[in-house]
């Protein structure tokens, strides 16, 4: 049985937790491939799969959640497990540190089998801020080399029964929800328009669309970011950019004015575009760092 190891860090302490799970793995007799995110998102013919990210701010590496999006389909059909890395202190000795909302999702999209905390390393000579000022009072490492050691033997054991988890279904992750918003948007936006239009010029009412779109689209994105699983805030703004591009084109310039001359105004088409994908962008990652997402204790930010 081959087993694909992939993290994603930024100092190297998530990449020592993988190099040692693979270490104990091939110690018990297991075929171990160990990759970084980036690389293992070309990797084929694994049997299994342990994924690692450092914690950010309540937040995941973002290069192991885009393995995770990216390599979705792959990793359901094969039992797979994740780990954390970001507690500066022994809280994971003394308890159990639950899975960040962020990760919690992931692993109901693939159906993972289980998740563990490790702690974190932060070298006193870290730089950047705020690691360099986090160095001055939490410089460490505490990563607990024989539990990791432990749960490498625990996933060798299991491996010989192991079998794909079950996968969660997650609204956000629907294409109809998510574009359903943006036809919700681009619908409030065109009866803007129109109702200005009627009360006023039209370079008052090109004005005011302009800035009154990106508004109507954080409440539009707001929403939909609430719902579990929704998706990366970067690909909902570009979905809702191009569902608008697209309505506009047929609806407003093929169907209503049977012209593309408003594909020619900047204030008129390009920048409430711009700012419908600025808005919804900076909605869904404030969204995803707000306090009532599930925390994690005392997670490091530069690991």
């Amino acid at each position: 049985m081959r087993v694909l190891i992939t993290w994603g860090s930024k100092r190297g302490g998530t990449e020592g937790i993988a190099r040692l799970l693979g270490e104990a793995l091939q110690h018990e007799g297991v075929e171990v491939t160990l990759l970084p995110a980036r690389e293992a998102m070309r990797a084929t013919g694994f049997n299994a799969a342990i994924v690692g990210g450092a914690l950010y701010g309540n937040r995941w590496h973002r290069a192991a959640r885009r393995f995770v999006h990216r390599c979705e389909r792959q990793l359901r059909r094969v039992p797979v497990w994740f780990f954390s890395s970001g507690p500066l202190d022994d809280s994971p000795d003394r308890e159990v540190v639950p899975p960040a909302t962020q990760v919690e999702i992931l692993m109901e999209r693939v159906g993972a089998q289980g998740h563990v905390t490790f702690g974190g390393r932060l070298l006193p000579d870290a730089r950047g801020f705020p690691a360099s000022a986090m160095a001055r009072k939490r410089a460490g490492d505490w990563r607990r080399p024989d539990k990791i050691r432990s749960w490498a033997i625990d996933i060798a054991r299991a491996l010989p029964t192991a079998h794909a988890g079950v996968v969660v279904p997650q609204q956000g992750r629907s294409l109809t929800w998510l574009f359903l918003h943006g036809v919700v948007g681009w619908a409030l936006c065109a009866a803007v328009m129109g109702a200005l239009v009627f009360a006023t010029s039209l370079s008052t009412a090109l004005l005011v669309h302009a800035v009154l779109a990106p508004v109507i689209f954080v409440v539009i994105a707001r929403h939909y970011f609430q719902a579990r699983g929704a998706r990366e805030p970067i690909s909902t703004a570009l979905a809702f950019v191009g569902t608008v591009g697209v309505l506009d084109l047929v609806v407003v310039a093929g169907l209503i004015q049977r012209s593309l001359a408003m594909f020619r105004s900047i204030i008129g088409t390009w920048l409430p575009l711009a700012l419908i994908f600025v808005a919804t962008l900076a909605t869904g990652e404030l969204m995803s760092t707000l306090p009532w997402k599930k925390p994690i204790a005392r997670t490091d930010a530069h690991i």
